[in-house]
């Protein structure tokens, strides 16, 4: 019986096409439900291309997790496979904020423990967590940090950073450069 398929052999022959089928599938769906940017923004630095990365930490009701509304962590060589957590000096003295419950309710204000310079707020709006804060004299949602720093002997000197946003009331593109501790 050449050239004769049994309906198990179709199926067996079926089977790794439809797990791509149901794999992409899944991925579509969820890229479907939820239409938020992954993350609330991201900090490059010009030493590597490691990113860290800032989300939102919510539960299942969409609300912030109280007891840590914001995760933050790496992406190495800013592939978003290849996360990794922040260590302890990292944490407490480069990179970890500070969150607190903001003036307004569901709300949280945010500042970076390296320097409270700059004033967040963690909020949502039209459905996805956003972080908003003054960029370039304009009330804008935060999209990406870059940090052009000088590496030295003991550690690096930050030279300038930079703010990429959009701006809430036009939705045009927001920009700020400036130098820390001027």
């Amino acid at each position: 019986m050449t050239g004769h398929t049994t309906r198990g052999s179709r199926r067996a022959a079926l089977a790794p096409c439809l797990v791509v089928i149901s794999v992409l599938g899944s991925a579509a769906a969820k890229a479907a439900e939820d239409p938020c940017p992954p993350h609330l923004f991201t900090l490059a630095r010009s030493k590597n291309a490691n990113i860290v990365a800032y989300d939102a930490n919510r539960g299942p009701a969409g609300d912030f997790d109280v007891s840590e509304p914001v995760i933050v962590y790496w992406l190495l060589d800013g592939d978003k496979d290849k996360r990794e957590e922040l260590n302890a000096i990292e944490r407490q003295r480069a990179y970890g904020v500070d969150v607190k419950p903001g003036e307004t309710p569901g709300t949280y204000a945010m500042v970076f423990r390296a320097s409270r310079q700059l004033l967040l707020t963690i909020q949502v709006q039209k459905g996805c967590p956003v972080t908003s804060a003054q960029i370039g004299g304009r009330e804008g949602i935060l999209r990406k940090i870059f940090v052009q720093s000088k590496e030295g002997s003991l550690q690096p000197k930050v030279e300038y950073v930079e703010l990429f946003g959009e701006d809430v009331a036009t939705g045009g593109p927001l920009y700020e450069k400036f130098v820390p501790g001027k």
